[in-house]
Parts: structure tokens; sequence; C-alpha cells
């Protein structure tokens, strides 16, 4: 009698106990969820302009760029700030034509504000090309 009840007990000893387990298991997602980056929405629903060829683009808009030293080129030649307002007025003379800017990377946010802000004085629309991430 006494063999069968080490063996019942031995039997009961040697179970997995899952409960350090579960606590563990918890404490690994409450770290992962305090850890992770959520992304923040706007708030606001924002219309993306549709995607076109850059062929068209050439064709059919007002092409700025803002290089990595802060210089501004329309057409291949480099131009001033005061400039970029009759450069657009000009062009849109026949057809109204959006207005893209292609912006470096390294470029000045501050320089890029004031293009922006002279472009919209005088175009219908005025957008910024990048590149797609990949």
């Amino acid at each position: 009698m006494k063999l069968r009840r080490r063996s019942t007990l031995d039997e009961e000893d040697e179970s997995i106990n899952v409960s350090p387990l579960i606590d563990v298991v918890f404490i690994l997602l409450i770290f992962f969820i305090v850890s992770a980056t959520f992304v923040t929405l706007p708030g606001v629903d924002v219309s993306r302009p549709r995607v076109e060829k850059s062929t068209s683009l050439q064709k059919n808009s007002v092409l700025f760029a803002l290089s990595e030293k802060n210089e501004i080129f329309h057409a291949g030649k480099s131009v001033q700030l005061n400039e970029v307002a009759p450069l657009i007025t000009q062009a849109i003379k026949e057809k109204e034509k959006p207005v893209v800017i292609q912006v470096d990377q390294w470029a000045d946010a501050t320089l890029l504000a004031k293009i922006v802000s002279a472009a919209k004085k005088v175009a219908p629309s005025v957008s910024l090309a990048t590149l797609k991430n990949r």
C-alpha cells in the first residue's frame, strides 16, 4: 500500500507547473507593448495626388528643383527666390499647370517653405516630388 501512495505522489510532482511560464509571457507581452513604436495618425483625411509618369509631368507642369546646396533650378538654370512667382505666371498663361518641386533630402526646409509660399501665390496647385520608399 505504501508503494502505491508514493508512486501517485511522484506522478503529481513530476507534472509541469505552467504558472511561472504564464507570468513570464505576460511580462514579455507588457515589455513589447510598452517598447513598441506606434504610428500616430494625423487625424485628417488627405487626398493624395494621382501618380503620373515623369514625362507627362515635364510636359504638363512647372518643375523646380532645390539642390542640397540650397540652389533653386528651373529649366536647367539657377534662379533666385524672387524669380519663382514670375516664372510660374509666365508658364501658366496659356494653360493652368501644377507646380512640382523636387527637393534634395539635405536641402534647407526654410527655403523650401519660402518656395512653396511664393508658388502658392500664383499657381493652382503646388506639390513636392519624392522617391517611393523601397
